[in-house]
């Protein structure tokens, strides 16, 4: 469920092809609407290569992490984020049918409200994972000797991420429905007007996106900082260490922005933009599809520029070989020492 499917009760039409969600008056739009609707048949196909790339990447983040006993604080955040992605993916295929059937829903009122709230709280829980992911990481680089940061409080916070995820997405519970339109059923956020589509945008955008970005910005410059600062001071090996916890929580911040920045740029827009053009629509849908992409994207960086991750996974592989083998049968580690195949062993931070 995207933006697109929101409708005010005023409205004659179901589909962005002659009114947006802003549910204000509207003219005739001066897009071709064959070109609109060969457009919007791309996007199945798209969705369906999100959805099979991301699942087969957050399955290997999810093994990797839960196949290691010994996590670590950051890795709690990282299987949390997967785990969000993973079922906002499960649902896509849902999206995907009624995009192939040209937005009409068969799968009953119950399933319209679980997919949304499902898609919904997905942004809502992924911001709010890297949002608190930033602070735990201004936390271990700026006070290293905090005794806060302990795998109990950690796994508490994300379950309060994922509370308020669902509190969130309470409007959708309430909006959320099937409509008969063009004597099709469609699953949409059903809106009393253009007052509610104004509040719910602004509401969505506020929480979901400026009010995050605020935060993760001011922890992670704090962050910086002190790096910057301290950096001559520490041990090159310290220093090191420090790059490279930092890099990871920059890839992970700088994803989401590119992901999710044009989406609620162009929602805001959309709510005082009574003649869409045809680049205007071709733009917001784009930026669903960018939007969407997020839980795609998000797990495969992670296994391409994350070394732990991929180190885990290797060493997974050569744990289940080598018990295979023998169970007495030692593993060479890279610096030539060896050590018995122990599944507890320590796993690489962050």
């Amino acid at each position: 469920m995207n933006s697109s499917d929101i409708l005010c009760n005023h409205d004659d039409t179901g589909d962005f092809t002659n009114s947006n969600s802003s549910c204000g008056n509207r003219t005739s739009s001066p897009y071709s609407f064959i070109d609109l609707a060969t457009f919007m048949h791309i996007f199945p196909s798209i969705y369906g290569i999100l959805c099979t790339i991301g699942v087969i990447a957050n399955s290997l983040v999810i093994y990797a992490l839960s196949t290691c006993k010994k996590k670590m604080v950051s890795d709690i955040y990282v299987l949390n984020l997967a785990i969000a992605d993973m079922l906002f993916l499960l649902v896509m295929p849902f999206n995907i049918h009624q995009l192939v059937r040209d937005r009409q829903w068969v799968f009953g009122n119950f399933m319209c409200k679980a997919v949304v709230v499902v898609d919904v709280s997905n942004q809502f829980t992924t911001v709010g994972i890297v949002t608190v992911l930033c602070i735990d990481r201004y936390i271990a680089i700026v006070h290293p000797t905090s005794e806060k940061r302990t795998i109990q409080s950690t796994i508490i916070i994300n379950l309060l991420v994922w509370f308020g995820s669902v509190l969130l997405t309470v409007p959708v519970m309430i909006y959320a429905r099937v409509e008969r339109k063009r004597k099709l059923e469609m699953c949409m956020m059903f809106l009393d007007g253009p007052e509610d589509m104004y509040w719910y945008t602004l509401y969505q955008s506020i929480l979901g996106f400026i009010l995050p970005l605020i935060i993760m910005s001011t922890f992670y410059s704090l962050t910086l900082y002190h790096v910057f600062r301290s950096i001559r001071r520490v041990k090159r090996k310290q220093s090191v260490w420090a790059k490279r916890a930092t890099k990871t929580v920059v890839m992970v911040i700088a994803l989401f922005l590119v992901c999710w920045t044009p989406y609620h740029v162009i929602q805001v827009i959309n709510l005082s933009n009574n003649t869409p053009t045809s680049l205007f629509v071709y733009a917001y849908n784009i930026s669903i599809c960018l939007s969407y992409s997020h839980s795609c994207i998000n797990p495969l960086m992670l296994l391409v520029f994350a070394q732990n991750y991929r180190e885990r996974l290797c060493r997974n592989k050569e744990l289940r070989s080598s018990q295979r083998n023998s169970s007495k049968t030692t593993v060479v580690k890279t610096d030539a020492s060896s050590v018995s195949p122990d599944p507890n062993y320590r796993c690489t931070v962050i």
